[in-house]
């Protein structure tokens, strides 16, 4: 039996906190979910537009892939960020997603 899942937003999660202090707990920010089959786009954006974070190509579902709250190795502020990712799911649909993730130190 093969189960397909339909690609819709409440199938997967992108978070709207974070905490990159070393806790443990929340310390990346990353798309989840099912019926993902990769990430083909996420870049993070100050509050000035400036691009602070972008990764291409990548699995979802990996915390290793995702944003650790710094840019060239210094670490950010707390502060509202802004997301754009792309999706593909295992449908090979593309889907778009922005929205907001706050920095928490």
């Amino acid at each position: 039996m093969v189960v397909d899942v339909a690609c819709k937003t409440e199938n997967y999660f992108v978070p709207n906190t974070f905490s990159p202090n070393g806790d443990g707990m929340n310390d990346v920010f990353y798309p989840r979910g099912r019926g993902l089959a990769s990430v083909q786009s996420m870049k993070i954006y100050n509050r000035w537009g400036q691009l602070v974070f972008e990764r291409r190509n990548f699995a979802a579902n990996d915390p290793a892939k995702g944003w650790n709250g710094k840019k060239d190795g210094q670490v950010l502020p707390p502060d509202v960020y802004v997301y754009a990712i792309e999706f593909v799911c295992d449908n090979a649909q593309i889907v778009p997603m922005q929205g907001n993730v706050t920095l928490i130190r």
